[in-house]
């Protein structure tokens, strides 16, 4: 019997080739795109679960609120963690991390070759009692006790010593000797600590001592099973207030949260990460998205199932009449729906390994064919071949199965409205799924241009951005004399960070404002800096060099210090800007007086407000050259400023970045986002059109007959395309108008998560109908436009 189903199941299938070919290509694009995103959210998921402890694994995050304002970040004082293993048994073990890049890359060199290295951490030797990273040579123990040692990825072993031994041998890292005492396996991709060098924390000056006063270490604690977070949160913020009690007045507080480690890559609300983390609102969309493609697909093949039971009902009535039952004939048609599906999810993994790549180059991942054996995949897979094959094939299988063989015969069954309306209700359904991710994908692109193109209150475009170390300091105004001999070359400044993101945090104190000491986040610049970006100084002045001469005083108590403020500062403590020009002020203890204000400039991600900040002059706390460049050939421009660069400062290596690229940087997850919905918007607008062609075939196929009479009787090309595409026409309209309010709602609310933002509008929304439509007909022409011109001679008598 088994076997009789599938020959009888093949043949049909193969008897409508067309019908046959739509479903299986329909469903197996729906297939792959699902198990792509499926794969996509795994890895998404799957961040820092690969340690042995994970779940008992948690980052310990600072937040304090200073003068009415608030901050919360990764970095804690070096007194954080000894303090820990003192006052709570729960914490089993800890560790300190010092990415060192925060500030500037670090040189490393090997026999007189030197490269830039971006990830470059510190960490006490009890790291490898927290994480699970794996050592190939070395001793887990002893690697990093040592002052001066360092552990090396394989990529950097193979990068610096190629094929010869690196454990024992000495690098430099500056001007100073580390020795090399493990070689660890590279970093999965699934972590949020990515670093490819691994000194020991005892080699840093701030391991010496215990401080509240300095935050710039991530600190990690594996806590025992039964830890009671809460409490341990309590505790801290105790101890916290008692060493640094007379700080504290009125509604300041400082207080310490336990973040569980697997919840960085995508939970973490921080407004800066050691490394840029996903979202977990992403993985939402972007799941859903799959689910909707996959909807779609499945969809295609009901409303081209229930459009064939026309012609599968004469066969039911048939074996019914010679015997068949109900559960013979649902078990056949069913069987023919795992068929068609299980032949989809083949074509869907040839589909995915072809696609890997421009999958990967479209979402910043390096997933393999490998991936797709994960268990959770492949069960995913089937799963979604059984419940697939069951939503598609249930209906048709059912309805038809139900028929009784009188009516069949007779024909009564070609006048039933069921199955038409259900086409109906599907078609929009489906057409609604793409309006929506069109208007999606329109309003991700018009924040991003808007973004892109937002005046930020200084110039971004063509600056180079090098790291800088104490060496290029103190060479700083040989760099700057050379440069600015050429034409090409504007300006020439330094600064403690890039204005496309300030983090710093200060606290300052103005003369006459009753909140003692509000947080403010602060740049060190040089005096030229607030010009060559051309930020707007709007009451006051700039930096002189007399400001720069008294802030680099050898005596700290003569030491002054000049500072501009910005708008958003004043705002906060409620003093006018020339009320404020004049008035003593101290920034986190350094004494000195407001010279000017500068206009409000966007200093981070258009996610968050601009918040408080003052600019002042600290030559020891520079980490970055910015050289403006005005230059129609910029590759030349960057051959002759690198030539300098070597003269000057030979032993750094020449690398730099473009602000304005910096800036892009911030909103990568939202380009991929809309490039995401770009690709799928696309696809499921292939498959809707496919499943479109269908009923447009079976359509213009039952309705023959009419439009052979039609034609006898003088109706034109144009009237009888109009009447195969109105009925469509309508529905894809009434898709319209259900997909764009929850479109503009959705979008609304993602718009909400910027402080900046475009407003969703009516060109989306139009776009999206006008689209669809066009691309509706451009389907629908075809077969419309071929029954439109056929002999109706023809046609009648064929019928």
């Amino acid at each position: 019997m088994l076997k009789n189903y599938i020959k009888i199941a093949f043949r049909n299938l193969v008897r409508r080739i067309g019908y046959t070919s739509i479903n299986v290509f329909g469903l197996a694009v729906g297939i792959s795109c699902c198990l792509l995103i499926g794969i996509y959210v795994m890895d998404e998921i799957s961040y820092d679960k690969f340690h042995a402890n994970a779940d008992n694994i948690y980052r310990v995050n600072i937040n304090y609120s200073m003068g009415g304002t608030s901050q919360s970040m990764y970095v804690t004082p070096t007194a954080l963690l000894p303090t820990m293993k003192r006052e709570f048994n729960e914490v089993v073990a800890g560790t300190r991390l010092f990415d060192v890049a925060m500030f500037s890359p670090q040189v490393v060199s090997l026999n007189d070759v030197s490269f830039q290295e971006e990830k470059f951490f510190y960490a006490d030797s009890t790291f490898f009692d927290i994480f699970s990273f794996e050592l190939s040579e070395g001793v887990k123990d002893k690697a990093l006790v040592e002052p001066n040692s360092v552990i090396l990825s394989e990529s950097m072993v193979a990068k610096y010593f190629g094929d010869n031994d690196a454990l024992g041998e000495v690098i430099k890292v500056g001007q100073t000797e580390y020795k090399v005492t493990g070689v660890m396996k590279d970093i999965p991709d699934n972590s949020h600590l990515k670093f490819d060098f691994l000194a020991s924390f005892s080699s840093l000056r701030a391991s010496k001592g215990e401080t509240w006063w300095s935050a710039n270490y991530a600190t990690y604690v594996l806590l025992s099973e039964n830890a009671d977070r809460a409490k341990i949160e309590d505790g801290i913020e105790i101890v916290v207030r008692e060493a640094l009690g007379e700080v504290f007045q009125n509604d300041d507080r400082v207080s310490f949260d336990l973040f569980p480690m697997t919840d960085i890559h995508l939970r973490s609300t921080l407004s800066t990460e050691m490394q840029t983390q996903g979202d977990i609102k992403y993985i939402y969309i972007i799941s859903f998205i799959g689910f909707l493609i996959l909807v779609i697909a499945c969809i295609n093949y009901m409303n081209l199932a229930t459009a064939r039971s026309m012609d599968r009902a004469r066969e039911v009535g048939m074996r019914k009449v010679l015997g068949a039952v109900k559960g013979q004939l649902f078990n056949q048609f069913m069987g023919e729906s795992i068929i068609v599906t299980t032949l989809a999810a083949i074509i869907a993994l040839v589909i995915i390994n072809i696609a890997l790549v421009p999958f990967n180059n479209l979402t910043g991942k390096t997933l393999t064919s490998t991936d797709i054996l994960d268990p959770v995949i492949l069960s995913g897979l089937v799963s979604i071949i059984i419940v697939v094959a069951f939503l598609a094939g249930a209906y048709p299988a059912l309805s038809i199965s139900s028929l009784q063989p009188g009516n069949v015969l007779k024909g009564t069954f070609k006048r039933s409205k069921t199955g038409g309306l259900l086409r109906k209700v599907l078609v929009i359904v489906q057409f609604s799924i793409s309006i929506l991710l069109i208007i999606g994908t329109m309003v991700i692109y018009k924040q991003l241009n808007f973004m892109q193109n937002k005046k930020l209150g200084y110039s971004k475009d063509n600056i180079l951005v090098l790291p800088t170390d104490r060496q290029v300091n103190k060479n700083f105004q040989s760099i700057k004399s050379a440069l600015e001999q050429r034409e090409d070359v504007v300006g020439v400044s330094m600064a403690s960070e890039s204005p496309t993101e300030i983090n710093g945090g200060y606290g300052i104190e103005v003369q006459g404002v009753e909140a003692p000491n509000t947080n403010t986040v602060a740049i060190t610049v040089d005096q030229e800096f607030t010009k060559n970006m051309e930020m707007e100084i709007i009451h006051g002045r700039e930096f002189t060099e007399a400001d720069t001469k008294l802030a680099k005083l050898d005596s700290l108590e003569l030491r002054q210090y000049a500072f501009i403020v910005n708008e958003m500062l004043l705002n906060q403590l409620m003093i006018s800007p020339e009320d404020a020009l004049g008035r003593n002020a101290k920034v986190s203890g350094r004494p000195g007086q407001i010279v000017g204000v500068v206009k409000d400039f966007h200093f981070a991600s258009l996610h968050r407000k601009i918040n408080p900040l003052v600019l002042f002059i600290e030559p020891s706390q520079y980490n970055k050259l910015f050289i403006k460049v005005n230059s129609d050939n910029i590759s030349q421009s960057l051959t002759e400023i690198e030539s300098v660069w070597k003269q000057i400062v030979p032993e750094r290596p020449f690398v730099y970045s473009f602000m304005d690229e910096d800036y892009d940087a911030l909103y990568r997850s939202e380009e991929r986002l809309g490039n995401i919905f770009i690709v799928f918007a696309t696809l499921a607008i292939i498959i809707g059109c496919l499943g479109l062609l269908g009923l447009v075939s079976f359509t213009v196929q039952q309705r023959n007959k009419e439009i052979g009479v039609r034609k006898v009787l003088g109706a034109s090309v144009s009237s009888i395309f109009i009447l195969i595409s109105e009925d469509f026409g309508k529905l894809i309209l009434i898709a319209f108008l259900v997909a764009a309010p929850v479109g503009y709602y959705l979008m609304s609310d993602w718009l909400a998560g910027f402080e900046y933002k475009t407003v969703v509008g009516v060109l989306p929304i139009v776009s999206s109908i006008v689209i669809t439509i066009v691309v509706a007909i451009a389907t629908i022409s075809y077969n419309s436009i071929n029954a439109a011109v056929t002999n109706p001679v023809k046609t009648l008598r064929n019928e």
